[in-house]
């Protein structure tokens, strides 16, 4: 070894984006003269200089060195104690090559940026929001974010409440803006807020929003309303005016008609039975007369009463639709999945079998995604798809039938989910069906003909 290397100073402070410096001597101990090369080595190699990197000695001298760190004040280097050395080399001895070490300490700084994203929404109930938080510093940190607006007309939920923010990384936070109270008409209210981003000993980042409000009913609703009135008076008017004496007229015409009609009908059936009576009392007086018996004064034919026979076609109840449902037979359940994901066109398949001879109305449909998964959720009928929607559309979705769903044992009620969430995340929605389980009438034997 033919160079004796020294530090002055050891221990090093600086902060990110300062500059701090120390001492290194190099000594020549060989016979010869001898030119050295001087570097860094060690994590603090890349922000670190030394001035001269070369120096020639002759025998027995020295010479200083001046070894400056000047770490960027980024999230790339960490705050914390980074180690270095000094490595010196000599041309004749290259394999002789001598390294003195040290360390030098970077202070944390927290440097954060906010973004509002949007700035303005507009709704009737709630409104969605993010916060992007940005830590360009070198050092976690934990801050509050509060939310609030000058005149108390909004309430918020904000999660997290508290992040915890890395170094070098941006941090999402979901606000949710709800007016305190809505309002049937009239125009949109403006209602400003804004949301602060707090730490210890350290001035609040601000940014501002805007919850445009609008009211429950469109604005176009009152026009409709009032022409809908004008349609409706207008229809009343013409049907007192115009209609109903028209229809009044040809009724009466009508049934006039048809009175005189059955009179004459009437009429003739008289005359022919008044016809009838006469022939056969002369025939009975002909045929007394005949047999030599005297005539009994024949009696007064009773007088007739025509029983008209009902029909009786009164509504049955008739097994298997909904009109004959009762409380007894109100059905509910939920069909719950768990689906892995696939990047195939495969379904997993979740199925509800209704019992032999039951016929089930479905009248509600709860479509369920609580976790927020992605793919596709469809209802089945048997193997016919009756609804179809992607799971990233909604989190509670609900549908109600005026012409009821009817599903069978032999057509069961099925959901299918494919699913498309990132790495091995499951699927697991869920439906919930509500409606009426009745029985199948039996097929009608038939009537035995007279």
């Amino acid at each position: 070894m033919s160079v004796a290397v020294g530090l002055v100073e050891t221990d090093l402070t600086v902060a990110a984006g300062g500059t701090v410096g120390c001492t290194v001597r190099v000594r020549n101990t060989a016979a010869v003269v001898d030119q050295f090369t001087l570097d860094v080595v060690g994590d603090a190699a890349p922000w670190a200089e030394v001035e001269p990197a070369t120096m020639n000695l002759l025998p027995g001298t020295e010479q200083e060195a001046r070894v400056t760190f000047t770490p960027p004040r980024a999230a790339t280097v960490p705050a914390g104690s980074v180690d270095f050395g000094v490595r010196v080399r000599g041309r004749e001895d290259p394999e002789g090559s001598v390294v003195e070490e040290g360390t030098v300490t970077v202070q944390p700084f927290v440097e954060l940026a906010t973004e509002l994203v949007p700035r303005t929404s507009q709704a009737r109930r709630a409104a969605r929001h993010q916060l992007v938080i940005d830590n360009t510093g070198n050092v976690e940190t934990t801050v509050e974010v509060l939310p609030a607006d000058p005149d108390r007309l909004l309430t918020f939920r904000v999660l997290p409440a508290a992040p915890v923010l890395r170094p070098g990384t941006a941090t999402f936070v979901k606000l949710r803006v709800r007016p305190r109270k809505r309002f049937l008409l009239g125009p949109d209210r403006n209602l400003p807020f804004q949301v602060a981003v707090t730490r210890p000993d350290a001035e609040p980042i601000t940014s501002d929003g805007l919850l445009v409000q609008r009211s429950v009913l469109p604005a176009w609703s009152p026009r409709v309303v009032l022409v809908a009135a004008a349609v409706a008076v207008a229809l009343v008017g013409l049907w007192f005016a115009v209609l109903k004496p028209t229809v009044q007229s040809t009724a009466k015409e009508a049934a006039q008609v048809e009175t005189k009609e059955l009179s004459q009908e009437v009429a003739e059936v008289k005359t022919q039975a008044s016809e009838a009576a006469e022939t056969a009392e002369q025939a009975e007086k002909v045929a007394i007369v005949a047999a030599g018996v005297s005539p009994k004064p024949s009696a007064a034919p009773s007088p007739t009463t025509e029983t008209g026979k009902g029909n009786g076609n009164g509504p049955g109840a008739q097994g298997g639709t909904l009109d004959n449902a009762d409380p007894e037979t109100a059905a509910d359940f939920r069909v719950a999945t768990s689906a892995s994901p696939t990047t195939t066109n495969e379904f997993t398949l979740s199925t509800y079998r209704p019992a032999e001879k039951k016929v089930l109305w479905v009248t509600d449909i709860v479509l369920q995604n609580p976790h927020g998964d992605a793919g596709l959720l469809q209802v089945r009928r048997g193997d016919t798809v009756l609804l179809e929607t992607g799971l990233n559309n909604f989190r509670d979705l609900d549908y109600h039938f005026v012409q009821p769903l009817r599903f069978s044992a032999g057509q069961p009620v099925t959901v299918a989910v494919k699913c498309a969430n990132p790495g091995t995340t499951a699927c697991t929605p869920a439906a919930y069906f509500a409606g009426q389980l009745v029985p199948v009438a039996p097929t009608p034997s038939p009537s035995p003909s007279r």
